[in-house]
């Protein structure tokens, strides 16, 4: 009977003590892994099963609109991560979907920010539409709080967290703008004596000027107007007819001045920047002037850093499309070498992507890298009139893409995609695509492929 009790026992606890697993037994992801953690039912000390590991959970580090924060063990390196899993917020209509993509967006952002060295924290792992491990980052409170607050902090205290934060302004001055950019993004540690940007998505966009928009704003100031407790916690007050409101408050001098001398740090770094950048593409452009062979071109290209203004990657663009293209063969650029171009020659303004997707169509030879293309123009987005430009371009250049094609399962199913495609490509575009057959390169047959191999070996 002793024996039944002690089985019964340990039946009970295995029942309430189980293993979060993120993925499902055919590998997707588990849309509804977060009941367990809300409800308790998961313990502090028991795994979190990742794709490709398994991490202790430590306890809920928050929530916001579109992910969850977990503190987490690695055990295997005995070190606290926390675990970013997509989350939504039903009060603001956020689903599941929205923080996946949320995940993905901040991967998506992350290299970019790690080569301008900015302070933020370093990704362990991710994995698509399903989690992002990253650094735990310890702080005592964000910078909406902060400036709210200001006049709790002591004069010594609050000076030395404004002489950090100028720094922080320092680090940050090549963008205009950071994606999903706002004060309770950036935390500080007291530990540190550091502003860290905690959260941030894709589509940072490189100042172009000194002058050009900055991180910080007035709009930012005058809309943190409500009053804040030592948590960071909007304040309430109850009026005589018994409705709560939010207790407002004075933007204080102390935030006006904030905001001049940051506008005043970043406009400074970004002249030190401007001359760094001149000096550079000088230096870039004559080295590129002596080479001769695509590779060579390609290997400059690689090392490219994102650390520089705007305008230093638009003259980098106008060079290679003036003077670089040209030396290239016609048909060597394919998927890889386009990826590497669209990666390192900085982000395109409609009208020089315009120009590129021109002139490099000419050069390409296959539809898999005429695809890849296609969706950064789709994806970019043109006016009306560069539309009808590159419009042109594609049907100048879609027989000799086509004939330089295999016909297989892919090309067809792609060439079938094309022809209900409408914007850039135009009708005349696929009236050619109709005759696709009439292009397409033969798929090999058995004998064609033993013959190959026959002359390989001889």
């Amino acid at each position: 009977m002793k024996l039944i009790l002690v089985f019964l026992f340990i039946l009970n606890l295995s029942a309430w003590s189980a293993d979060l697993h993120l993925f499902k037994d055919d590998g997707s992801f588990n849309d509804y892994f977060s009941t367990s953690i809300l409800s308790g039912d998961l313990k502090e000390g028991e795994n979190i099963h990742l794709y490709d590991r398994k991490v202790t959970f430590k306890g809920i580090l928050g929530s916001g609109n579109t992910t969850m924060i977990l503190r987490v063990q690695d055990t295997s390196r005995n070190i606290e991560l926390a675990l970013r899993l997509p989350h939504g917020n039903e009060e603001k209509r956020f689903g599941i979907n929205d923080g996946k993509r949320f995940i993905n967006y901040t991967y998506d952002g992350y290299k970019d920010l790690k080569e301008a060295k900015l302070p933020i924290p370093k990704i362990h792992s991710y994995l698509k539409s399903s989690y992002l491990l990253v650094d735990l980052v310890e702080h005592d409170f964000d910078l909406k709080t902060f400036l709210a607050r200001n006049e709790f902090i002591e004069e010594s205290d609050r000076s030395k967290i404004q002489e950090s934060l100028l720094k922080f302004a320092k680090e940050t001055a090549i963008y205009e703008s950071i994606g999903d950019f706002h004060l309770e993004q950036i935390v500080y540690s007291k530990q540190k004596n550091k502003w860290i940007l905690l959260d941030w998505a894709d589509n940072h966009q490189l100042a172009r000027l000194p002058s050009s928009p900055k991180l910080f704003n007035s709009h930012q100031l005058v809309s943190n107007n409500i009053a804040l407790d030592k948590n960071g916690k909007e304040l309430y007050e109850e009026l005589d007819n018994g409705k709560t409101v939010k207790v407002h408050r004075d933007i204080t001098e102390f935030e006006k001045n904030i905001l001049n001398l940051l506008h005043e740090e970043i406009e400074n770094q970004r002249r030190v920047q401007e001359s760094i950048d001149k000096s550079t593409i000088e230096e870039l452009k004559i080295k590129l002037q002596g080479l001769s062979d695509h590779t060579d071109i390609m290997d400059v290209y690689k090392d490219l850093k994102s650390a520089h203004l705007a305008s230093f990657f638009t003259v980098l663009q106008k060079d290679f499309v003036d003077n670089q293209l040209k030396k290239f063969p016609i048909g060597i650029i394919k998927k890889p070498e386009l990826k590497i171009l669209l990666d390192n020659l900085g982000k395109f303004t409609p009208y020089y992507f315009s120009q590129f997707s021109e002139k490099i169509l000419t050069n390409i030879n296959d539809l898999e890298s005429f695809m890849f293309l296609y969706q950064r123009i789709k994806d970019i987005g043109l006016d009306e009139d560069l539309e009808d430009d590159i419009a042109d371009a594609i049907t100048k250049n879609i027989e000799r893409i086509l004939s330089n094609t295999t016909s297989d399962e892919k090309a067809l199913k792609t060439i079938e995609t094309l022809k209900n495609e409408y914007g850039i490509i135009s009708y005349r575009t696929r009236n050619i695509l109709d005759k696709a057959d009439e292009y397409l390169k033969p798929a090999p047959n058995c004998n064609d492929t033993l013959f190959s191999i026959l002359n390989a070996t001889n």
